[in-house]
Parts: C-alpha cells; sequence; structure tokens
C-alpha cells in the first residue's frame, strides 16, 4: 500500500497519500471509531461492517458504483470476499486482500515423513506423531485470535457452520466434537503453538529446522516468494469431517472510506483503482500484496513468483466460510479466543467453555436486538 500510493500519485498530479500502519491485532480487534476522524480510508476486517451499519462511521460504497462495476468485481472476488463486505443492504468496504486458514510446509522437511501433502485431520495428527520421534513439529497458530478462528474453521468444516441468525453459538454435541479435534491437533504440536499467530508460526518454520509443517494458518504469499532464502509452500487445508478443505473461517482484508473524510470523492475514486485487476495484479502483488482479485490468483506469473501460493491455496478460498458479522460481534470474538485459547492450556473445562461461549453469544446478540 505504501509502495504502491507514488504510482497513483503519478496518475494524479498534486494529491498525496500517507498510509500508516496498525498492529496485527489493532486491524483485526481495535474499534474502528479511535480512527474515522483522522483518515479518508481505512484498512478493514469484514467483521466491523456489523458496527459501519449500525453508526455514521464508513460511507455506503454502494450509490458510487455503477452497476457494471459490481457486476465486475462480485465476479472477480475470491470465494465470498466481495460478499462479505455487504451487510445490510450496503457496501462498506472494497476488498483489497483475500486471505482464509490454509496449510503450510517446508518441502526439504516435509518430504522424508511425507511424500504427500496432508490431506486430512488424521494424516495431520499421524505425521506430527512420526515427526516428533525425530524431535521435529507440527505448529499451528492458536493464541486467542487464531483460537477462535480455528473453532469457526473447524465446525463449518465438520458441516455445522455458526450463523449470524442462530441463537445458540454452538450446541454441546458439535462443540464438544470441535474441541476433541482442537485439543487433539494442540497436543500434537508445538507447544509453542498456543502462544503464535500465523506471521510467528512461519517465522519460526523459515528461520529453523524444527517446524515441518501447519495445518491451519491464515495464508501470507509473502513467505513463498521466489526470492525468499528459505520459502514455504502452500496447499489446501485438510479436512477435519468429510467436506474437504470447504469451511476454513475467511479472513483479508478492504478499503473502506471514512464518513468524517473531507475528501469522499477523491477517497473512493482511489479505493476503486486499488481493487482494479490491473493495480492488484501488477504493483499491488510486486510490492507484496497479497490480491482480492480472481484475476490475480489465476494469473500464472503471479502464481508462478509466489511458488504456487495462489493456486494451491485457491479452492480453499472459493470454498470458506463467512463467519457473523452484527455490531458486537468483534467483542465477541476478542473475548471468545481468550476463553478457547485458555480451555487449549486445560485451563477452563470443555462444558465450562460451551456454557460460557454460548451465554456469551447470546447476550451479544441480545443487545443487538434491544438498540434495533
Amino acid at each position: 500500500m505504501v509502495n504502491g500510493a507514488s504510482e497513483y500519485e503519478k496518475l494524479n498530479p498534486g494529491l498525496k497519500i500517507r498510509w500508516d500502519r496498525r498492529s496485527l491485532r489493532e486491524f483485526g480487534e481495535a474499534p474502528i471509531e479511535q480512527y474515522v476522524d483522522r483518515y479518508d480510508l481505512l484498512i478493514v476486517d469484514h467483521p466491523f461492517v456489523g458496527y459501519a451499519a449500525a453508526h455514521d462511521a464508513l460511507v455506503n460504497l454502494d450509490p458510487f458504483l455503477t452497476e457494471a462495476e459490481k457486476l465486475l468485481w462480485a465476479v472477480d472476488s475470491v470465494g465470498p470476499s466481495w460478499d462479505s463486505y455487504w451487510y445490510q443492504g450496503c457496501l462498506w468496504a472494497l476488498p483489497i486482500d483475500a486471505a482464509t486458514q490454509v496449510a503450510s510446509y517446508r518441502p526439504d522437511l516435509l518430504q522424508p515423513f511425507c511424500p504427500v501433502v496432508p490431506r486430512t485431520l488424521d494424516d495431520v495428527l499421524a505425521l506430527a506423531r512420526k515427526a516428533r520421534g525425530c524431535r521435529k513439529f507440527i505448529v499451528v497458530p492458536a493464541c486467542p485470535t487464531d483460537a477462535i478462528s480455528l473453532f469457526f474453521t473447524l465446525s463449518a468444516n465438520l458441516g455445522h457452520p455458526i450463523a449470524e441468525a442462530s441463537e445458540i453459538f454452538v450446541d454441546d454435541v458439535v462443540g464438544r466434537e470441535v474441541l476433541d479435534r482442537l485439543h487433539a491437533l494442540i497436543s500434537a504440536a508445538h507447544p509453542k503453538s498456543v502462544e503464535w499467530n500465523p506471521i510467528q508460526v512461519y517465522d519460526f518454520m523459515v528461520s529453523t529446522s524444527d517446524a515441518i509443517y501447519c495445518p491451519y494458518g491464515f495464508g501470507y504469499s509473502n513467505y513463498s516468494r521466489i526470492k525468499r532464502p528459505v520459502l514455504l509452500k502452500f496447499a489446501d487445508a485438510p479436512a477435519a469431517g468429510a467436506r474437504g478443505c470447504a469451511g476454513t473461517m475467511l479472513g483479508g482484508t478492504g478499503v473502506a472510506v471514512s464518513m468524517k473524510s473531507m475528501q469522499q470523492e477523491k477517497a473512493i475514486a482511489y479505493a476503486k483503482w486499488l481493487i482494479s485487476q490491473e493495480h492488484q495484479r501488477g504493483t499491488y502483488f510486486h510490492n507484496g500484496g497479497q490480491p482480492a482479485s480472481l484475476a490475480a490468483w489465476m494469473d500464472p506469473a503471479v502464481d508462478a513468483a509466489a511458488s504456487g501460493f495462489f493456486s494451491g491455496t485457491l479452492h480453499t478460498l472459493q470454498t470458506s466460510y463467512l463467519r457473523p458479522r452484527f455490531d458486537g460481534f468483534v467483542r465477541f470474538f476478542e473475548s471468545a479466543g481468550i476463553e478457547i485459547n485458555k480451555c487449549l492450556r486445560a485451563q477452563i473445562a470443555d462444558s465450562d467453555l460451551i456454557a460460557w461461549l454460548n451465554a456469551r453469544y447470546a447476550m451479544q446478540r441480545n443487545a443487538v436486538r434491544q438498540i434495533a
């Protein structure tokens, strides 16, 4: 984003663009209202659209797009990325980055243990046992944010996606089934897994020879760029149930325009340029971006430059799961991640966690109903 801004400035003499960075945690969980007074554009996660629909924070971009533009970007969207920013009939951001939880591995280290990349969770656990015998590990990001993401992914992959309209978060049978698999995965993985996010996992994988495979982590194509001294290969996520890789939780980012911007027309024009096929497969990708454009994902040159990242994970993205987005969901997501992480550390019993999740989800949903 920072490096690509100069290209747009050249196309629009007199326009100056400055991007400021947020941390990964701030991006996913910090309230957007603290930024709308200071910035014309924001990069947001789609669960914030519920807040946007309930408050005058972001511009509804729908009226500023032609029908041809909307059709083009809907078709060119990877998986449900385009749909994820529509909420209550309004479009609150334009998808600029597409991601979900996919598998990754060190090809030089995996081959001796497993000539074929694991296809099922049972395959993953068998690989973990075999690797442990040689003091090698599988590793999975399971810090609080990724712990709740794993819960969403496994529940959807098992055929029980958590729906926004549901009266309960998860029933006891499904909850126990998900937690059984999570406990098995964490028990087999590197002990630091419960502390790490995907970036920490990938940094560990490329800086040591201790970890050979990660079954579920939000994909970062940066780690598979051909110029890296040690690169990771990425693949479709393994199946926990009978649905293949379908159901991994959608991530990614969108570019939104602040309702308080004094430059809304210019900001919207810039946002449109950012998601154009030409920019997404060109300057955006070459400066380290991970496109949301399907044309970019299917571009052979882009795929080759990322060592097959895009072709290797596209099916997982195309069948990914869209989590709830109601106003207040982000607060639930943050607090639920902390509790699930505690459960994975054996600090909370499974039954107590399921009860807590259902009570907290009901509380957040009821708060929305009372406001409405």
